[in-house]
């Protein structure tokens, strides 16, 4: 049966809208949905989102800004436990009670473009009142230890953008660079610290912790920070085991 000429002004307006679908074809190329996380990572995600729920309600929702693949978290038995030890909102710490783990997270306020840590710190308003500083000279790498720093009265003398103004927001993190003493700790000099490295004896824990459980000490083929996976060297054998990271030179078997 033959069709039925449309009109001009029909025809039109269909050349028109395919037209306009053609010209989002390559955008739409371009712009691939968002990749899905990691079923381990969701009850992270959903914590992180919570906690940002809370102490930022006024701001669009938290999110992760991005995963790392390396990190496998184990299942939490516990409530996990969200803050942020260098007051960013970008920087954040997940805790869980048991089994005991933690790692440091990157994260973004949705609809807003990630940044550095160094940004995120250029933007916060300065602490005033006392500031966190070394009693010693301190080196790049250092892990921080609440006996090697101390609290002053802020100088106002001296520019105390981004300084952190309690012990607790430094210890257990790292130095990203040599620090003298009585300088003011910036929340940009400090990072999650590596608790592992390479060449060290790191003890290797294989069991559930409810009955049958063994330890071993094998070698560190890298370095590792919280949560990261880690390869270790039996130094009789030369076999490889992967563990990952739980404390100071301690892993669990995967």
């Amino acid at each position: 049966m033959p069709c039925r000429n449309r009109p001009p002004s029909i025809r039109k307006s269909i050349t028109r809208w395919l037209g306009l679908m053609l010209g989002f074809a390559p955008w739409l190329s371009a712009h691939p949905a968002p990749t899905a996380i990691p079923e381990a990572w969701e009850p992270i995600a959903q914590a992180v989102s919570l906690w940002g729920e809370k102490n930022h309600p006024d701001e669009p929702a938290l999110s992760l800004a991005e995963i790392n693949e390396r990190v496998q978290p184990s299942p939490c038995d516990a409530e996990l436990l969200v803050d942020a030890p260098f007051r960013q909102s970008t920087n954040l710490r997940v805790r869980c009670t048991s089994p005991q783990w933690q790692l440091f997270v990157l994260t973004t306020h949705q609809g807003k473009a990630p940044v550095s840590n160094n940004t995120a710190a250029a933007a916060e308003p300065a602490t005033e009142g006392q500031w966190v500083v070394p009693q010693v000279h301190l080196t790049r790498g250092t892990r921080l230890t609440a006996d090697m720093l101390k609290v002053v009265p802020a100088d106002s003398k001296v520019a105390g953008n981004n300084t952190l103004d309690a012990i607790e927001q430094a210890v257990g993190a790292e130095l990203v660079r040599d620090i003298a003493a009585g300088k003011p700790l910036r929340r940009h000099d400090v990072r999650a610290a590596v608790l592992v490295k390479r060449g060290a004896m790191v003890k290797l824990s294989v069991g559930n912790g409810n009955g049958f459980q063994i330890s071993v000490r094998l070698l560190a083929e890298e370095s590792a920070r919280m949560g990261e996976q880690i390869r270790l060297k039996n130094p009789e054998s030369g076999r490889i085991i992967t563990g990952k990271v739980i404390g100071l030179n301690e892993a669990v078997g995967l």
